[in-house]
């Protein structure tokens, strides 16, 4: 068993691409998850984008390695001349690039080549960071979701994905808001289920749950709603860009798991305040 048997049998919705800054109101309303085709046709500064080109125009890139899971943790960053990371995708495909194009965390030698526009239904006010990710196949995140709204932007190979709606956040086992452990190991949004052998003796819940799959193919882009559990795999060489924003409701953060989300953020920020104030008596 795998976590994608847990598929239910909707299929995805498919929509065009939309240009109307509420082109996409109806889903975030609903939380519900959509395909857009015509990225590159909507968006022009895409169409360059693959995997040459960032090769030939980036110096270095930010990438992580695998965990002992295979799992690539978002933690423990380094940053290598591309043209090791190239080295890397042709031989050991060790390592996955994230790199920050707009917005928070951007590098400042990025070339002009990298004028990344807002989608007009991405409020500016609520924009984080849109990121470049490249693996070179087989690349899998964790069982997650994320506090802000995400569209994943499919620029060259295919991702198989599968989406638990936030109201089965009780059968996606997320860490305890209450487990210190899992607070100073920053598990703020991870779930506790391994993807490529789920246990259901262990977490019977699993079995209520019914996701929502299908793949995202060149071209498209995945809109994945904020409090959205969601579990991603890429088939062979890979290329996408994503936008993170913030654009919840109070309705939102009242319910699970943006809830969960936000007592652990506020306990995390209380460990911070302790470790400082504990550096300073060990100074004085």
């Amino acid at each position: 068993m795998n976590l994608f048997d847990l598929a239910g049998s909707d299929a995805i919705q498919t929509i065009t691409f939309p240009v109307e800054k509420e082109g996409l109101a109806p889903f975030i309303q609903r939380r519900q998850p959509v395909l857009l085709d015509a990225v590159r046709e909507m968006l022009p500064f895409t169409r360059p984008w693959n995997y040459e080109f960032f090769r030939q125009a980036l110096k270095s890139i930010r990438i992580q390695r695998k965990s002992e899971d295979g799992i690539y943790h978002y933690l423990g960053f380094e940053r290598i001349p591309m043209a090791d990371f190239d080295h890397i995708m042709e031989t050991t495909h060790n390592g996955y690039a994230l790199e920050p194009l707009k917005g928070q965390g951007v590098s400042g030698d990025l070339p002009s080549e990298f004028s990344v526009a807002l989608p007009s239904f991405i409020p500016e006010s609520g924009f984080r960071v849109s990121n470049l990710y490249i693996g070179p196949g087989g690349n899998k995140s964790l069982l997650h979701y994320d506090e802000t709204h995400s569209l994943l932007m499919m620029l060259e190979g295919r991702k198989r994905f599968i989406l638990f709606s936030p109201d089965q956040s009780d059968c996606m086992y997320p860490y305890s808001p209450f487990s210190l452990k899992a607070l100073l190991e920053n598990r703020v949004v991870d779930s506790r289920i391994d993807c490529q052998n789920p246990d259901v003796e262990s977490f019977p819940k699993l079995n209520q749950a019914k996701g929502l799959s299908g793949w995202l193919e060149e071209g498209q882009a995945l809109f994945i709603p904020a409090g959205t559990w969601h579990f991603i795999e890429a088939e062979g060489r890979n290329v996408s860009v994503n936008y993170f924003w913030l654009q919840n409701s109070l309705k939102d953060w009242l319910n699970q798991p943006l809830l969960d989300f936000w007592i652990k953020r506020r306990a995390i920020d209380v460990l911070d305040q302790l470790r400082k104030v504990k550096h300073k008596l060990s100074a004085a």
